[in-house]
């Protein structure tokens, strides 16, 4: 599989570490000098430095022939852009994306994203989880 991860925050490199230890082929897109830098310096040369929303960059990472690519920057509208780029210029036939604001998530899909990852409720759900049993002995103990 070749997967392109736009974004080397600290989920994008995990994502593109975890890949590379599967022993997939990956390109990392940033346009941050520093964080192109750092993808470059701990995984090799598999990063290109640029914007995700201009479709050169896209080119360049080689989107034509990507299986799947997963935006996980922290703006929804560039992680849409970026995903809807990927579908209907370069044919990429799975497009992941993150999205920070919930009431995005509908909007991603009726636009064609594949799926979309809501961070927050993640967070929300995480957080529940570990407080839960907390809630229910208080009210059990009243």
């Amino acid at each position: 599989m070749y997967a392109i991860i736009v974004g080397a925050g600290r989920v994008g490199t995990a994502i593109a570490r975890w890949l590379l230890d599967a022993e997939q082929e990956i390109t990392v897109i940033d346009r941050d000098p520093e964080r192109f830098a750092a993808i470059e310096d701990e995984l090799g040369s598999v990063a290109v430095r640029g914007d995700a929303t201009e479709s050169q960059v896209l080119w360049q990472a080689g989107a034509s022939r990507a299986d799947v690519l997963i935006a996980t920057g922290r703006r929804d509208d560039e992680n849409l852009v970026i995903c809807q780029m990927a579908a209907n210029l370069f044919g990429v036939g799975r497009v992941l994306s993150i999205v920070s604001i919930s009431e995005h998530v509908e909007l991603f899909n009726r636009l064609g994203v594949s799926e979309s990852i809501d961070m927050t409720a993640i967070l929300v759900d995480a957080i529940e989880e570990r407080l839960g049993g907390l809630l229910v002995d208080d009210v059990g103990g009243s």
